[in-house]
């Protein structure tokens, strides 16, 4: 299939690669009688499951550099937080960091991030953060926002602050939640804490088990010895913000 024009699909962006793209359109019905996965991908690649035929491999690749390639320009005059990171510094989730914020930042995706740290009192303070708003805070120097250059420097640590999306500190028994840029903070009966994406509304739960909301967000799990255990919960935005 030859790329049409100029016309740009962002939602190739959402996949690590191509096979997970493909999978994408499979079914469970598809897993459950097929088994084979080379079947399962043929039938994908014929249009069986979808109302256009998937990208080629090939043409996946082209319709990611386009992707890329339009987002790019938006943020030419504008410094990346990330662009301080040393060369050599291979921290896994600074280099998570790096990995999302252009794409957080042209609202193609949109980045919860859960964490922790210990104070020096002892208590051990944590919560959800809303990754572009953050960046976009220190941008502007809100007033307490994080210091992302310090964080990409290697001076500071990410610590979640009582005007995040969550804030905990079970010691002095503090539990904050606030609504961010992009996000308003939901309490479902069943399914506890969620986050409704102010953009496309599609819900955000960050429960950790499987359930009907699952598929919104692609939740991983990074440590570093320098952070910790760093969760993160990415959005592929389904429409402007």
């Amino acid at each position: 299939m030859a790329t049409q024009g100029k016309s740009v699909d962002f939602s190739v962006l959402e996949f690590d690669n191509y096979n997970d793209y493909i999978s994408s359109f499979a079914t469970v019905t598809d897993h459950r009688y097929l088994g084979n996965q080379n079947t399962i991908k043929t039938i994908v690649q014929l249009g069986y499951r979808t109302t256009k035929i998937p990208y080629t491999a090939e043409e996946y690749e082209k319709r990611v550099d386009l992707a890329l390639e339009a987002i790019r320009p938006k943020l030419a005059h504008v410094g990346l937080f990330s662009d301080l990171l040393s060369p050599t510094n291979r921290d896994p989730v600074l280099l998570e960091f790096k990995a999302r914020e252009l794409l957080n930042l042209n609202k193609i995706l949109s980045t919860i991030v859960f964490t922790s740290y210990i104070h020096m009192d002892g208590s051990e303070i944590s919560g959800y953060i809303d990754l572009d708003m953050s960046w976009r805070n220190c941008f502007r120097e809100a007033i307490k926002h994080t210091d992302w250059r310090g964080v990409f420097q290697g001076r500071s640590r990410l610590k979640p602050m009582p005007h995040h999306l969550s804030y905990s500190n079970p010691r002095y028994n503090v539990v904050k939640y606030t609504d961010s840029d992009n996000y308003q903070v939901m309490h479902d009966h069943h399914f506890g804490l969620m986050f409704m994406h102010r953009g496309d509304h599609k819900m955000i739960s960050v429960g950790g088990q499987f359930n009907i909301y699952s598929r919104n967000a692609k939740r991983s799990m990074v440590y570093s010895p320098k952070f910790g255990y760093v969760v993160f919960y990415d959005h592929f935005v389904r429409k402007k913000v």
